[in-house]
């Protein structure tokens, strides 16, 4: 039953029309229909031919040769058990058939020769070839004749075109369809809407498993779709179940055979691939996976993408789900433990060297894996997924160290990046490592990231009691950095519930630390936090020179991202004493700052208080031009809250 595929039936047929025909080239036009098995492949193929047929294409006949490329077998049809058959079917009489199979081969040619000077054109669809061997020999060589083919693999020297699964509302309208031909008055797809789409889903949107679902639908008209869908999610899987000769374990075994038979290596690699936390992944993970180095690993990649096993989008590597539950049944469990460590580490590693580069003030050495900043931050959004999964994985694995390390190296990336669910949960599993690995530094990190974390998501009591809780190790370890660093966030905390006095002492005893051991650039940080809060009990002129002399710090430590921080806050407390002109040229500065850092968030921020200051000084027009250029940053950055915001004063001022 074929459904769906309108845009690739339309690239097929622009293939095989007439005018297809290459001017002059004598090159026939041969199309591959490739994917994985089940995707529709065949399907495809006649449905197309059918079309072609019925516009008057091919007078001369549609042919059909199933090549049994991946029956179960392991037969296929060789050319020389075709030539016969299809002479027949072109109208040759037994005795007119050569007895050798090289004069078959040379009559067949000659025959559908003959057929193009006489203007008939012939199809010949070659479905489920698995060598190009089985195809080349029966290729017509007059340009008229087309040939459409379908294959599991890469043939060379055809137009491929890459069949991918149904898109979710087709997979629905197969799965209707399917229901409605064996009961008409079937209608549990309209009574369980969302149940049909958590089926299809579950089933991949793969034509073939979503064919077998229907059918053992069909065959018990009384179960539920939610009754079937609970049985394929908590039971043994979609892949494992089969209706009839219909099972997809088949269908990909099939291919599994076939591969290791030919490419061992690539085999082998498959299920280890399926221990990726993330839905893709680049060759250097696939190459941590296999204890081998990337050269190594990217033609066994290639070979799986060949057979339809993978696909390669933007330099990432993915499978199908139901390919990802087929293989990991070939997992060697003796391999799952060593694999999972290496790619880990592969993550922190690469994790760690990022992070460097999005900390490091001028002058830091910083790996060479990255050129700057702005590659790190683009390489974690790109494996943002694979590292927060990652993070789980480690400690699902016991593997507590490094869920410990890979949480550290992003904490700045997700902080930037304001993934503030995705920090509480990361922090959440290092904690938890923590308590395992019973180390006072770590379970002292640890809390001072929960605690960072909790704030931004406004849980404002647990994160005091975070910060408290790594207070109290530092001092009992005599870490009075880490005490200077826990004052500083308990400070910033202590403000969100408006307990100003307790963090103003915070944030002075932190500075105080900072200036003890010679830390001038978290000098820097505490007191701008302290003229936050100064500026809350309205000791404005204090918290002014609090914001002086940390935007002094910040520029001599060569913190360019602190010191757009501090001069942001300086107008601010500017503004509060009707100094709208110094505020002004500090937000101007601190804008600049934050553009050129890439922090677009704190830009919009500190341009949505730049257009009060130029509100409140008249400048009307550029006040708007400010809040603009916010909404656009605050849309870049999805922060809505802020957007609606800066939204609501255009309004009010227009």
């Amino acid at each position: 039953m074929f459904v769906g595929r309108a845009e690739q039936v339309e690239q097929l047929l622009d293939l095989l029309a007439p005018a297809a025909t290459e001017s002059g080239s004598g090159t026939v036009v041969v199309s591959a229909v490739a994917g994985m098995g089940g995707i529709g492949k065949t399907a495809l193929a006649r449905h197309t031919a059918t079309q072609a047929a019925e516009q008057g294409w091919f007078s001369g006949g549609v042919l059909f040769v199933d090549l049994r490329g991946y029956d179960l077998d392991d037969n296929p049809v060789q050319p020389e058990q075709v030539y016969a058959p299809v002479l027949r079917v072109l109208g040759l009489a037994s005795e007119q058939i050569p007895a050798t199979v090289d004069e078959q081969a040379t009559v067949y040619h000659q025959v559908l020769d003959q057929l193009a000077d006489q203007d008939h054109r012939v199809l010949l669809v070659l479905d489920n070839a698995s060598t190009g061997r089985q195809v080349s020999d029966l290729l017509p060589r007059h340009p008229a004749h087309r040939a459409l083919v379908t294959t599991r693999d890469t043939l060379a020297g055809a137009r491929q075109l890459d069949l991918d699964v149904l898109a979710t509302d087709e997979a629905v309208h197969l799965l209707t369809r399917i229901l409605a031909r064996r009961h008409p008055d079937d209608t549990r797809v309209t009574q369980e809407p969302d149940a049909a789409v958590q089926l299809v889903n579950t089933c991949g949107a793969l034509p073939l498993a979503v064919e077998i679902t229907a059918s053992i639908l069909a065959d018990e008209p009384t179960m539920t779709i939610t009754t079937l869908l609970a049985e394929l999610t908590d039971g043994l899987g979609v892949h494992r179940v089969r209706h009839g000769e219909q099972s997809l374990t088949t269908v990909f075994d099939l291919s599994w055979r076939r591969l290791r038979a030919r490419e061992p290596e690539a085999a082998d690699l498959l299920p280890l691939l399926t221990l990726n936390p993330g839905s893709d992944f680049h060759t250097d993970a696939a190459a941590a996976l296999a204890g081998h180095p990337p050269a190594h690993v990217a033609p066994w990649l290639r070979a799986l993408r060949q057979a339809s096993l993978l696909r390669h989008t933007n330099g990432r590597w993915s499978m199908h789900d139901v390919i990802r539950l087929h293989a990991r049944d070939h997992l060697d469990p003796q391999q799952r433990n060593p694999a999972t460590h290496r790619l880990l580490e592969q993550y922190q590693h690469t994790a760690r060297a990022a992070d460097a580069h999005l900390r490091a003030l001028p002058g830091n050495p910083v790996p060479d894996r990255f050129t700057g900043r702005q590659d790190a931050l683009a390489w974690f959004d790109i494996e943002h997924t694979n590292l927060t999964t990652a993070v789980t994985l480690a400690l699902d694995t016991g593997h507590y160290e490094l869920t410990t390390q890979l949480a550290t190296n992003l904490t700045q990336y997700l902080e930037w990046r304001r993934h503030f669910t995705d920090w509480v949960s990361v922090s959440e599993h290092a904690l938890t490592a923590a308590k395992h690995l019973n180390t006072p530094s770590t379970l002292a990190d640890a809390w001072s990231f929960l605690g960072l974390a909790l704030r931004e998501i406004r849980r404002f009591d647990e994160a005091i009691t975070a910060h408290y809780q790594d207070l109290a190790i530092c001092l009992e370890t005599g870490d009075r950095h880490g005490e200077g660093a826990a004052l500083n966030n308990l400070g910033n905390a202590l403000q969100d519930v408006r307990r100003f006095d307790e963090a103003i002492t915070a944030h002075q005893n932190a500075a105080t630390i900072y200036q003890e051991t010679s830390d001038r650039h978290s000098e820097g940080t505490a007191l701008n936090n302290l003229g936050i809060a100064l500026r809350r009990v309205r000791r404005f002129d204090e918290a002014i020179t609090a914001h002086q002399i940390a935007s002094t710090i910040c520029r001599e430590t060569g913190d360019r991202h602190g010191e757009g921080k501090a001069l942001n806050n300086l107008g601010n407390a500017l503004q509060e004493l009707q100094k709208f002109e110094d505020a002004i040229t500090a937000y101007q500065n601190a804008a600049i700052i934050y553009r050129e850092t890439n922090d677009r968030h704190r830009e919009g921020r500190t341009l949505c208080n730049l257009g009060l200051a130029l509100q409140n000084l008249g400048r009307l027009d550029e006040a708007k031009s400010a809040w603009r250029k916010a909404v656009t940053a605050f849309q870049e950055t999805g922060d809505t809250h802020w957007e609606a915001i800066v939204t609501s004063r255009l309004g009010e001022s227009s």
